[in-house]
């Protein structure tokens, strides 16, 4: 399930930056038409950092703790009370 969850991430995360990589070519490309371009790019890679970062770590730690279910067996129950 870990291998299968970082994958989808991984995924997700390269279309992601793969826009991003295209909103900042296209910045520099229009800088002149604004002065916010250069700000917004720069918050907007901070952001992208961040959260990549955040659930890269969400993914790997949430995976290692793991709940052990016990098996009962219908046998062993004398009486069921509704």
């Amino acid at each position: 399930m870990l291998v299968m969850n970082l994958w989808f991430f991984t995924l997700a995360i390269v279309l992601l930056w793969w826009l991003f990589i295209v909103a900042k070519i296209h910045a520099f490309k229009f800088k002149n038409f604004s002065n916010h371009i250069k700000k917004v790019t720069n918050v907007l890679l901070f952001f992208l950092i961040t959260l990549t970062l955040l659930w890269y770590s969400v993914i790997l730690f949430s995976s290692s703790t793991s709940t052990k279910i016990t098996n009962y067996n219908s046998y062993d129950v004398e009486q069921v009370n509704y």
